[in-house]
């Protein structure tokens, strides 16, 4: 083989490796939003308006219905705003880690009772909780809307096994948002940032209540920090930065 078909070939292969790495590039920069829908007797209106708004922000949005969604709430204004193609139905998923792995954040617009529940048991028997679970395990961003949670005044008893499973889902990651807040919410986690603790101990409930774009935490001389919260650091990508 000659030295000019070698370079011509050598040419053809860097042009390839070129057109894949900015293929890569360009699909590492997409935004792209996945969106839970439980069922929920709440009014749809508000959360559409705010994944709209996240769309007009250049973001790509996924809707999934549970089960129970599909037999309790009215489809067509959610089919009208995201379009049918992008609305799926919880039992067709397949493959769940790679949405896990293709998603940025992941949002619960009308995070519901029984969700919150089985979130915080661990309970993972259907398609959409285990994702959650499984987005949660890897530090994702999820954000679950509080309204619903807040809106039933059971009885004293029920009220604490609440305030429990939602003390619970915070130390898992998960954070609760006024409805209003979707949007901002999202929008806020697209950048890196640093952020400064001052107390006296980081724990791994400390590392995983960060914010998901915190890439650098400073902390004090005397700060204590723990083992597992070393290993959720280093598996969320963030530096423990010592303050000088």
């Amino acid at each position: 083989m000659n030295k000019e078909l070698i370079d011509q070939i050598r040419k053809i292969v860097e042009q390839v490796l070129e057109e894949h790495a900015s293929t890569d590039s360009q699909a590492a920069d997409e935004k792209q939003l996945l969106a839970i829908f439980g069922a929920t007797h709440l009014e749809l209106d508000e959360p559409i308006q705010q994944l709209q708004t996240c769309i007009q922000n250049g973001w790509k949005i996924t809707i999934i219905l549970s089960d129970l969604a599909t037999k309790v709430l009215n489809l067509e204004p959610i089919h009208a705003a995201f379009g049918e193609e992008n609305v799926l139905q919880e039992n067709s998923l397949t493959e769940i880690p790679t949405f896990v792995d293709t998603y940025q954040q992941i949002v619960l617009p009308v995070f519901s009772h029984p969700m919150a529940a089985k979130l915080a048991l661990g309970l993972m028997d259907t398609p959409a909780t285990y994702l959650v679970y499984e987005a949660l395990s890897r530090g994702k961003t999820v954000i679950a809307v509080s309204d619903s949670l807040k809106r039933d005044k059971a009885s004293q008893q029920i009220n604490a096994i609440q305030v429990e499973y939602v003390n619970v889902l915070s130390e898992l990651g998960v954070q609760l948002v006024p409805m209003i807040q979707i949007a901002e919410s999202v929008n806020n986690r697209t950048s890196d940032s640093s952020t400064s603790l001052d107390g006296s101990l980081i724990s791994a409930s400390t590392i995983s209540n960060l914010d998901a774009n915190v890439r650098e935490l400073l902390y004090g001389k005397q700060t204590i920090i723990t083992p597992l919260a070393r290993e959720q650091a280093k598996k969320r990508g963030i530096k423990l930065i010592p303050k000088r």
